[in-house]
């Protein structure tokens, strides 16, 4: 009887435990990936950044846009898995599972979740652009350059 005992035991927690993890996996892509990044991010001069072009932050994971109007900053990381995204001629594209945004970051296809995140641009007092990477903002925002 202990044997029999101890086995329907041992099997009853691998059968929890296993279903807790498959549980955990299932549940974790509806939340989106920060990578503990939540600081202020200083940066150069926005004047250095090239007009009507995303330039690739590899150090923030993000892109930074620069227009005639102004400066915004966009997340390169895939809302679905956390893959970094590409830089594509309408948008973005995931290399690794096939999501595709446009140029406001919205999901057009794709195992996807959620759009990207763009976030809060503003200046310092020696004019060097600052991400807040944990202040979301609306895909039209943008630091307006005087």
């Amino acid at each position: 009887m202990k044997r029999r005992f101890f086995i329907r035991q041992t099997a009853g927690m691998v059968v929890l435990v296993s279903g807790i993890v498959a549980a955990v996996s299932y549940l974790r892509q509806f939340f989106p990936r920060r990578a503990g990044e939540k600081r202020k991010i200083t940066l150069d001069d926005p004047q250095l950044y090239p007009v009507d072009t995303y330039t690739f932050l590899r150090d923030h994971n993000m892109f930074v846009y620069r227009d005639h109007e102004g400066v915004k900053a966009v997340s390169a990381v895939c809302t679905h898995l956390g893959c970094i995204l590409e830089k594509s001629t309408d948008g973005f594209s995931c290399p690794c599972h096939g999501s595709y945004y446009n140029e406001k970051g919205e999901v057009l296809s794709g195992p996807a979740p959620r759009d990207l995140p763009w976030y809060k641009v503003g200046i310092t007092a020696d004019g060097r652009l600052v991400i807040d990477p944990g202040e979301i903002v609306d895909a039209d925002d943008k630091y307006l350059i005087a």
